[in-house]
């Protein structure tokens, strides 16, 4: 497990998330001694019983597939001009 500082997550936190979200753990330490570990959420984004993980239960399978601009259309209806 890698060590970094607190002035190191200071100024390269955007890298240590990065990392973070590619699984990599981080022992965090403050004036040389451990503080902290820094590890990867393991929890899902959505919880498991979440209707959102079941909607390809809903699809019809017969119809074709549909490109993103008809199924904007057909949420969002006729786009609008705007001046």
């Amino acid at each position: 497990m890698k060590s970094i500082t607190m002035l190191e997550l200071r100024t390269r936190s955007r890298e240590v998330v990065q990392r973070l979200q590619r699984g990599e753990p981080f022992r965090l330490t403050y004036r040389r001694r451990p503080l902290a570990t820094l590890v990867p959420a393991t929890e899902p984004a959505c919880a498991a019983d979440d209707p959102i993980r079941r909607l390809h239960e809903l699809a019809d399978t017969t119809l074709p597939p549909m490109t993103n601009e008809e199924i904007d259309q057909l949420l969002y209806g006729e786009p609008k001009n705007l001046p």
